[in-house]
């Protein structure tokens, strides 16, 4: 029982560390050729984290359904670099960092994710925790 609490609670503790994509939200329209302003945020978190980097990727659902953000991968990278969030005085328990990325010309017009993909390293051992989540956007 104790292993149970302790794996949950790891669980958590990920889960509350994670960064996700506050604006555009889910369902925006983004014009293709266009700049787009994506809002990331992350809670604060009690255990010491060590942010490394982010991936903003743009892939379209071309055979239906959007399915899980960044499977099989991210599609158009939009962005690649350094997470380094701020603290936000509107809401002093996150943290955020706006990105002005390009749409490509190129991209089809319809549904697409917009994914993001977050590696930092958590707690006093550093352990890596990658994840990717992601919203779903309208290319016009």
């Amino acid at each position: 029982m104790k292993t149970f609490f302790v794996l949950a609670s790891l669980a958590l503790s990920a889960l509350a560390q994670q960064a996700v994509i506050v604006s555009p939200v889910n369902g925006s329209d983004i014009t293709a050729g266009s700049t787009l302003v994506v809002d990331v945020h992350q809670a604060n978190s009690a255990t010491s984290q060590v942010q490394v980097a982010v991936v903003l990727g743009l892939s379209p659902c071309l055979t239906g359904p959007c399915g899980t953000p960044g499977d099989p991968g991210v599609g158009t990278i939009l962005f690649k670099g350094e997470f380094k969030p701020q603290s936000d005085p509107s809401a002093p328990t996150n943290h955020h960092q706006t990105f002005t990325v390009q749409v490509p010309q190129s991209a089809p017009t319809g549904a697409s994710i917009l994914s993001l993909t977050h590696l930092q390293m958590i707690g006093a051992i550093a352990q890596a925790n990658l994840q990717t989540n992601g919203i779903v956007v309208n290319v016009v």
